[in-house]
């Protein structure tokens, strides 16, 4: 029975890693640009800043769920992000500036996936949500469940969350193989998928 809180985190986290985001871009960007290894550094560090992430969403769902909707604005920040970082990416950046950004953020990889996997309010929300529904349909997930229990949980989630990026490394890595140096298609790709995401939320804001 225990094990089910090992295969929940896993599978809750697959489920919130798995669409196009942040981080994600971060891995296939990375990975076409210097290799896998240097992509885990950054799947790594986004593990444990999902894991906190999780954790601070189990101590305070409530309050949170109370302060995003009273504070709206957080969500339209967001979109406009997205919506900015698409079209960023659909200008295709040159390779010089390519390899500009790679010398400075080279030794950097593992803030770069922390910060961008702890500082994402719109993953704050979705482990609210995904934990509210383990209470309300599975079994008791609070901060008094027993700590193997709690353990084997926040593990999973780091598991699940690395897995997942390591298959979008993956991807990327066969993405640079067919189109040798070029990645402007790729860009374009990520580009379009941000804004479509943008204007999903922001639909779904309105509605």
């Amino acid at each position: 029975m225990i094990a089910l809180y090992l295969l929940l985190g896993i599978i809750t986290a697959i489920i919130g890693a798995a669409p196009l985001g942040a981080v994600n871009i971060a891995v296939i960007n990375t990975t076409i640009k210097e290799n896998t290894q240097k992509a885990l550094k950054i799947a790594l560090a986004a593990g444990v800043g999902e894991v906190l992430l999780a954790l601070f969403a189990l101590h305070c769902s409530t309050e949170l769920s109370t302060f995003f909707q009273e504070n709206q604005w957080i969500q339209i920040v967001i979109v406009l992000l997205f919506m900015a970082i698409g079209i960023y990416f659909l200008a295709a950046p040159k390779k010089k500036k390519k390899t500009k950004l790679n010398k400075k953020t080279k030794n950097s990889k593992f803030l770069t996936g922390f910060s961008l996997a702890f500082l994402n309010p719109p993953v704050v929300l979705y482990w609210i949500v995904a934990i509210s529904l383990t209470n309300k349909h599975l079994f008791q997930l609070t901060a008094h469940t027993p700590l193997l229990a709690l353990s084997l949980f926040f593990g999973g989630i780091y598991f699940g969350k690395i897995g997942t990026l390591y298959i979008y490394s993956k991807w990327g890595n066969k993405i640079a193989k067919k189109q040798g140096d070029s990645n402007t298609k790729l860009f374009k790709i990520i580009g379009v998928a941000l804004i479509i995401l943008s204007i999903f939320q922001g639909v779904k804001f309105l509605v």
